[in-house]
């Protein structure tokens, strides 16, 4: 078997009798329950993000897209044109109930005055606030900056200009040439050099500016707020932050990647117990399968390359889903639609050869358990490596179009 060029922390003696004696005291789904809890501590981390502004900014729509959620999906937060949000409202990221947005209302409704505002919405709790605005920022979005600076000076406080589609069809129809990409970008310098100096006159200095489209998490700047999001919440909850948010940028992907990797040892070692103790006298395949299958389908989730998260990038870029397949080659997502297939897939790869000394009964089991966690940690390289591959191709399709 050729070897993987990463470091395999094999599993030890202790620890395959510790996960043996679970096998056998509780049975498999004990087992999987153990890995489940070292495979994603990252959810344990709450991080709580806000999101504030004056009605019809796109609070709603922005919490709903940098969730994964149009309008219509259930637990999508309510999109109005007029303001709702009468209160602080949490909603939980889908894939992770511990990554949560908060819909603030804006300053200066009658239940929410400059007077009692702060108190009432307890800035404290949050890791980060994001000040909506879909034009200028106004008297009351300074008033209530200057009031977090204030009060926490190095507090993660983001300037976010919406609406830049609009900004962008209003500039094209009110003249007779097609735009090119140069008017564009110059009339996106302009947008961020007025909102910079809006809030200059209001003595907000160095402010973080982002432009978004809430329709398309792709366009403008959407993508920096992820990765400025990565970068700015502490070390402990970073890995949180970075399995939870979609793969859009290639800092998010990457760093994915090195997470994604980082679990082979761990989740190589559960295969390998499983392997060789597991009672599979009613499976259909061998117990490993199980593990890596579950595996390889988390990797093509994270990387936004089920066939879900596909036919959605398809129709981003305007293509048609069987033309898409064919310019980007797309195989991962095949090999875990089914047990069945991913089973043949399974099989591609050289199997553990039986030994003499595998039928001693002190080593034995325990050899055979390390020549297993090898072959599941070489699987689960060759499946990454192939996501990483095609994740290339989708930001190279993304960058092209």
């Amino acid at each position: 078997m050729s070897k993987t060029n990463m470091e395999l922390y094999q599993i030890t003696d202790a620890e395959t009798e510790d996960y043996k004696r679970i096998l056998k005291e509780t049975g498999y789904t004990a087992l999987h329950d153990k890995s489940e809890q070292t495979f994603n501590e990252w959810k344990l981390f709450q991080i709580n993000i806000a999101v504030t502004g004056e009605s019809g900014t796109g609070k709603s729509s922005f919490i709903n897209s940098i969730r994964g959620l149009k309008a219509d999906d259930p637990g999508a937060a309510k999109v109005s044109a007029v303001d709702t949000t009468i209160e602080p409202t949490a909603y939980d990221h889908p894939d992770n109930p511990k990554l949560r947005f908060w819909e603030l209302p804006g300053v200066g409704t009658s239940n929410f005055t400059r007077d009692t505002y702060l108190e009432k919405v307890d800035l404290s709790r949050f890791d980060f606030v994001l000040l909506l605005s879909s034009s200028r920022f106004k008297e009351n979005d300074i008033w209530l900056a200057k009031e977090i600076i204030r009060l926490k000076p190095n507090f993660n406080l983001f300037f976010v200009r919406t609406k830049i589609d609009d900004d962008l069809r209003s500039a094209q129809n009110s003249r007779r040439k097609i735009q090119t990409a140069e008017d564009r970008q110059a009339l996106q310098q302009e947008i961020r050099d007025n909102a910079r100096l809006n809030l200059q006159k209001g003595k907000i200095l160095n402010a973080n500016i982002y432009l978004i489209d809430n329709n398309d998490t792709t366009a403008f700047d959407f993508g920096s707020i992820f990765s400025k999001l990565i970068q700015k919440v502490s070390y402990l909850k970073r890995e949180s932050m970075i399995m939870s948010l979609s793969g859009i940028t290639n800092e998010v992907v990457q760093n994915k990647l090195a997470i994604l990797k980082g679990r082979i040892n761990s989740v190589s070692k559960t295969a390998a117990v499983a392997a060789v103790f597991a009672n599979t006298d009613t499976n259909k395949y061998p117990a490993e399968i199980d593990v890596l299958l579950e595996e390889c389908r988390f990797y093509c989730s994270q990387l936004g390359l089920n066939l879900e998260s596909l036919q959605i990038f398809a129709k981003r870029i305007e293509i048609d889903f069987d033309e898409f397949l064919i310019k980007l080659p797309m195989q991962s997502y095949i090999y875990v639609d089914s047990e069945d297939t991913f089973a043949k897939y399974y099989q591609q790869f050289e199997k553990v050869e039986p030994k003499i000394w595998h039928s001693l009964p002190l080593i034995g089991n325990k050899g055979k358990v390390k020549a297993h966690q090898k072959q599941c940690a070489f699987l689960l390289k060759k499946f990454l490596d192939m996501c990483s591959k095609e994740t290339h191709h989708m930001t190279m399709a993304l960058e092209g179009s």
